[in-house]
């Protein structure tokens, strides 16, 4: 299923054709608007606020849309990139309809002067005629902590 952003968009105004994303995507299609779109929720960051608790459709809400600042996230310790891998995990399970399930875990880095921080993240995309698991390979820039993710491999 294509999002509702790229049914939105035509790139042909003046063409009188029904868009291909009406008729439904490849898979191969599908895999990267689903990568495209991942990128750009983890890097739509979000400040830390709060609201009444009595407001909890909020949570949900475009308020709440990205992944919370982690800069000061203490993610040289495994707890710390528990909780990262938690918190991306959850990001993607709220705004990401397409995923049916959503692992995320860190990556060891084989270099020992290598200070780049990976995730790797396992979900089962929503695809017709069936589900289909899906890898994302993706790495923490360290300076400015914008998220880059790549198709990974199973």
């Amino acid at each position: 299923m294509a999002s509702i952003l790229d049914r939105l968009i035509d790139d042909a105004p003046n063409e009188q054709d029904v868009k291909d994303s009406h008729r439904g995507l490849n898979l191969r299609q599908l895999r990267s608007n689903v990568r495209r779109d991942l990128e750009n929720l983890l890097n739509a960051k979000l400040q830390w606020q709060t609201w009444p608790d009595h407001l909890t459709e909020l949570d949900n809400s475009l308020m709440n849309y990205g992944l919370r600042d982690f800069s000061s996230m203490p993610v040289a310790s495994l707890d710390g990139r528990q909780l990262l891998c938690k918190q991306v995990a959850d990001t993607i399970k709220r705004f990401e309809p397409r995923f049916l399930e959503v692992m995320v875990e860190t990556v060891d880095n084989e270099q020992p002067l290598d200070r780049v921080l990976r995730l790797k993240i396992n979900a089962l995309l929503y695809a017709e005629p069936e589900p289909e698991y899906i890898t994302f390979d993706s790495e923490v820039e360290p300076v400015h902590l914008a998220m880059i993710v790549n198709e990974g491999i199973l």
